[in-house]
């Protein structure tokens, strides 16, 4: 009952930003952390140019994000294409939004997507055969459609050329591949990178935690935020979690 009541509030525009403040107040005493907070308290601290949210799907990460950071220019990459005109038809109203039907990856042009039965699971990767995912069920695949791709560096040259951004991701095991396509970006622009990262195997060539930390730090020059509270699986592993990492120049974050 208390996890409906959360998912209907947390849904509602008129009333997510005063449920997400009572989690919050709710998370402090428990002191457990929230990314999105944090996003907020960076948002606040350097004025970025704009805030990616790279994976977007309907859109309620972007309210999270405006609940916290009000008044942020937006982009919200969504390359689904029904996800995306759920995502566009939720926008409509906030100038400060921009969809982009499109996948962020390595490479600029048309490019193959898994669909699967759960939408949220859809990604540039293919599944891992049958019987390998704890998430057989809702990854069980459908199809594969074309979609638009381009990488980060590509798009940040052509769409938001100037200025500092902040980067929240849900890329389904393909960080390996959107950061392989921004890395010009991730140097010199992005002063906090938001991401779930999967830890059971789920995808083909899936990115791992460990080898998205190394990039990040010891070749991009950030410095691991936080690994926040995992989500498991129905035998009790950690399947997967959030990871923020941000630019040092950014620390201490601040009230």
């Amino acid at each position: 009952m208390l996890r409906l009541l959360h998912h209907i509030l947390s849904r509602n525009r008129m009333t997510s930003r005063i449920h997400r403040h009572v989690v919050h107040r709710v998370k402090e005493v428990l002191n457990m952390p929230d990314g999105y907070y944090s996003m907020g308290q960076i948002h606040r601290k350097i004025k970025p140019a704009a805030i990616l949210d790279i994976g977007a799907h309907h859109g309620y990460t972007v309210d999270k994000l405006l609940d916290y950071a009000p008044g942020a220019k937006i982009h919200a990459f969504e390359p689904t294409p029904g996800s995306a005109a759920v995502l566009r038809g939720r926008m409509k109203g906030r100038p400060n939004v921009q969809v982009h039907e499109i996948a962020l990856g390595d490479t600029t042009g048309m490019v193959s997507f898994h669909l699967n039965v759960g939408e949220q699971t859809n990604s540039l990767l293919e599944n891992l055969a049958l019987g390998q995912s704890p998430y057989d069920p809702v990854q069980k695949h459908l199809s594969q459609v074309q979609v638009q791709a381009m990488t980060l560096d590509a798009w940040a040259t052509k769409f938001e050329p100037n200025g500092m951004l902040l980067i929240k991701a849900d890329v389904q095991g393909a960080e390996r591949l959107l950061v392989a396509g921004g890395k010009k970006t991730f140097a010199q622009r992005v002063a906090a990178f938001y991401t779930e990262i999967c830890i059971l195997p789920q995808y083909e060539n899936q990115t791992s935690l460990c080898e998205l930390n190394q990039t990040m730090v010891e070749e991009l020059g950030f410095a691991l935020f936080d690994i926040y509270p995992c989500t498991k699986d129905e035998l009790g592993r950690a399947a997967f979690t959030d990871v923020m990492w941000v630019k040092p120049t950014v620390l201490p974050l601040g009230g």
